[in-house]
C-alpha cells in the first residue's frame, strides 16, 4: 500500500557472533563435531537479502542432543534429531516439517528446511550465539507498542482485507504479543524494537511469521511475511475497545437443517457416523481441523484435556482431519503423529483434502467452512448448542483463559442436562 509509512529493512546483519568464520574455523575433514550447547539464533532465508529469525536451545543429553524452539513464553520441544557424519536432521514432532543441514563446525549448521515432503523449502543458517532474536544496529527504543491495536491487514484490497486485534507488550528493546484475527491467530511473537520501529517472528515447526513496522503517533503501519509465499501491508491504532466479530456467530445451521451429519473412515478405514451408537445420548464436539493448522494443534492440546476430564461423565469428541495430501496413508500418518504426541485419545476420522470448498461440501448444511479449525458443540438429544470457528491459542493470553474458561463451562452445563 503506497500510503503506509513503511520502514523496510532489507540488509541482513551478520554481527561477529553469527559469522561461521568469526572465531570458528569449518571443519575441512571428518573429524566429528560436538555441537555448542545453548541458545542458536535460525535464519530462515527468504531472499539473499531477507530473513526470518527464531530461536532454540541446543542440549546433549547423554549421547544424543536435543532442541527447545522458543516464541515468548512458548517452547516447543523436539527430540527426535539425528547425526550422521557432517549432515544432522531434525524432525518436528507435529507437523510434516524437518531440517537437513550441514556440520560447519561447532557453532554453525547450514542447510534446508521443508515441509510437507519436499513440496516447500527454504534455506536457513543457524548459528550459536547470545544476541538478539533481530540484530540489527543498536539504537535505543523511542517509540512505545504496548497495548491493544486495532489492525487492517491489506486495507486497499476489498478480497483480501480483514480486521484483526494486536496485542503487545513491550520491556526496553524486547516485544512479545500476537496479532488476533476472527478466525484464529498469529500465535507466539517474539522480536525486538529499534528506535521508531518494531520486528517480530514465530517459528512453531510449520509456519514462519515475520511482522516489522514503524510507529508515528499514536498509529503504526508494516508489513507481514508468512514464509515465502505471502506477504501483505497493515496499518494500526491504539484501540482499547475495539473486537472482533463475536466467533459463536460466523458460522451457522443452513435453513431447512436441523442436524449435523456425517460419515467419514476412520485411521483404520472403518466407517463412522454421528449417528452411531458410541454417539448417542452423549455429549459431542465435533471439531473440524487440520493436521498442518498452527491453530488447531493448540485446540488439539486443549480438547484433549478437556476429554480426558470429561469422558466418563458422557462427552464424546471427534476430529474431521482435512489433510493436504488425498492419499489416505499419509493422511493417516499425519494424523496419527498429531493424536500420539496430545495423547488424543478420542476419535479422528480423515474427512478430505484440505480446501474449505471440499470441506463445505462435506458438510452440507452448514453455511460455509471459514476457517480451521471450527467447534461445534451438540447436546444429548443431538441438538446443536454452539459452533465455534476459529481458536484463541495461549498466545492470547486473556482471550485464551476467557475462552477455555467458557468452553469448560458450557460442557458441564450439557453433560448435567438430559437426553
Amino acid at each position: 500500500m503506497k500510503s503506509y509509512l513503511f520502514l523496510s529493512i532489507t540488509v541482513l546483519f551478520l554481527l561477529s557472533g553469527c559469522s561461521s568464520d568469526s572465531g570458528q574455523k569449518e571443519v575441512q575433514d571428518d573429524a566429528a563435531i560436538e555441537l555448542a550447547q545453548g541458545r542458536w539464533l535460525l535464519h530462515f532465508k527468504l531472499t539473499d537479502n531477507h530473513i526470518i529469525p527464531a530461536n532454540f536451545n541446543l542440549n546433549k543429553i547423554g549421547d544424543r542432543y536435543a532442541v527447545e524452539f522458543t516464541n515468548g513464553d512458548e517452547k516447543i520441544a523436539v527430540n527426535d534429531i539425528t547425526i550422521d557424519h557432517r549432515t544432522i536432521k531434525i524432525f518436528d514432532p507435529v507437523f510434516n516439517t524437518w531440517f537437513e543441514g550441514e556440520l560447519i563446525n561447532e557453532k554453525t549448521i547450514r542447510g534446508t528446511w521443508y515441509k510437507n515432503d519436499k513440496s516447500y523449502t527454504i534455506p536457513f543458517e543457524a548459528y550459536q550465539t547470545d544476541d538478539k532474536r533481530f540484530v540489527r544496529e543498536l539504537v535505543p527504543p523511542s517509540a512505545d507498542f504496548n497495548g491493544k491495536w486495532e489492525v487492517d491487514f491489506s486495507k486497499d484490497s476489498e478480497e483480501d482485507h480483514y480486521k484483526a486485534i494486536g496485542q503487545f507488550e513491550q520491556k526496553d528493546n524486547y516485544l512479545t504479543g500476537t496479532f488476533m484475527t476472527e478466525t484464529g491467530d498469529y500465535r507466539f511473537l517474539e522480536g525486538n524494537v529499534y528506535g521508531d520501529s518494531a520486528f517480530l517472528s514465530c517459528f512453531d515447526g510449520a509456519h514462519l511469521f515475520l511482522f516489522e513496522a514503524q510507529m508515528k503517533g499514536d498509529s503504526m503501519s508494516g508489513k507481514f511475511w508468512s514464509g515465502t509465499h505471502w506477504q501483505e501491508p497493515w496499518v494500526a491504532g491504539r484501540n482499547e475497545n475495539f473486537e472482533l466479530t463475536n466467533p459463536d456467530s460466523l458460522t451457522f445451521l443452513k435453513e431447512g437443517y436441523d442436524r449435523l451429519a456425517f460419515t467419514f473412515p476412520d485411521t483404520h478405514g472403518d466407517s463412522v457416523s454421528l449417528s452411531d451408537e458410541k454417539y448417542k445420548n452423549k455429549v459431542v464436539i465435533v471439531n473440524i481441523m487440520a493436521p498442518w493448522c498452527p491453530n488447531c494443534k493448540d485446540e488439539t492440546a486443549y480438547l484433549s484435556k478437556l476429554y480426558k476430564n470429561n469422558h466418563d461423565k458422557g462427552l464424546e469428541i471427534i476430529a474431521l482431519s482435512f489433510d493436504n495430501s488425498s492419499d489416505f496413508e499419509v493422511a493417516k500418518k499425519n494424523i496419527e503423529k498429531i493424536k500420539a504426541h496430545f495423547a488424543a485419545d478420542y476419535d479422528f476420522l480423515i474427512a478430505g483434502e484440505s480446501s474449505k470448498i471440499v470441506a463445505a461440501k462435506a458438510l452440507p448444511m452448514l453455511n460455509h467452512i471459514m476457517s480451521y479449525p471450527t467447534s461445534i458443540f451438540i447436546d444429548r438429544k443431538g441438538n446443536i448448542r454452539k459452533i465455534r470457528t476459529g481458536f484463541y491459542g495461549p498466545g492470547t493470553g486473556e482471550y485464551y483463559l476467557r475462552y477455555t474458561e467458557q468452553t469448560d463451562n458450557l460442557v458441564a452445563k450439557l453433560l448435567e442436562e438430559q437426553p
